[in-house]
């Protein structure tokens, strides 16, 4: 689904004024990855992110539309995105994007993890009383459980996360983190730092609904939470 981001002149509230679309919201963070770390310094020191949906830019060292056509920047992004040039202020209509609701995938923050099919369905972690470090992490509609998603590097909170990254999942009260049992796929949360490695395009596609759980022949309103090597199902942060 396209995703759309505004842009504004660092230094005065009228001119070269953008509207992005970007094909996907995948694709703006990448972008944004390349034009943030470029070496090409006039990008990196004066394209500034104020959040997911807005930008500002500085013509006088670099306009926010060449870095689809500056080698070096973010060139591999020409046919993912393009920049439409908006009226100056003294214009009488300005193109209103949609808003919906969203988390910027910011590492270090802390987030729900939902089903994007059925946003009711979210990752639980219900911890035993000694908090154990096999804890299994299950999907359930009444429950939710907080995680910390953080880039695997030191000094990187704060970064804007995108697919291929190596990410940590924590709880956020306690020094655990998400792993997976290498026999079953199964969940679980075990003791820091994490002995299974996932890229952030896992968390978000890898992990799959296993059986509903049952208890004295009653079922539960929990299911495992599996991980596959199939993409079959997909996640959101919230």
């Amino acid at each position: 689904m396209v995703f759309y981001a505004y842009v504004k002149h660092s230094n005065d509230d009228w001119s070269a004024r953008y509207l992005i679309t970007f094909a996907s919201r995948a694709v703006a963070d990448e972008w944004w990855r390349a034009v943030s770390t470029t070496t090409v310094v006039k990008f990196s020191e004066s394209i500034r992110r104020i959040n997911a949906r807005f930008y500002t830019h500085n013509t006088g060292r670099a306009h926010i539309v060449d870095t689809l056509t500056t080698n070096g920047v973010a060139t591999q992004f020409s046919n993912k995105m393009f920049f439409t040039l908006l009226d100056d202020r003294g214009g009488r209509h300005l193109s209103v994007i949609p808003s919906p609701d969203f988390a910027d995938h910011i590492s270090g923050n802390s987030f729900f993890i939902r089903s994007k099919v059925t946003p009711y369905d979210y990752w639980y972690c219900p911890l035993s009383s000694d908090c154990n470090a096999s804890d299994e992490v299950y999907v359930s509609r009444t429950e939710r459980t907080r995680f910390r998603i953080s880039l695997s590097g030191r000094g990187t909170a704060g970064t804007v996360m995108i697919g291929s990254d190596e990410i940590v999942i924590t709880l956020t009260n306690l020094n655990l983190s998400v792993n997976v049992i290498a026999s079953s796929g199964q969940a679980i949360v075990s003791n820091a730092p994490t002995k299974s490695k996932f890229k952030f395009s896992d968390l978000l596609s890898r992990f799959t609904v296993g059986p509903t759980l049952t208890k004295d022949n009653q079922k539960l309103d929990m299911k495992a939470l599996i991980y596959s090597d199939d993409e079959e199902a997909e996640w959101e942060l919230a």
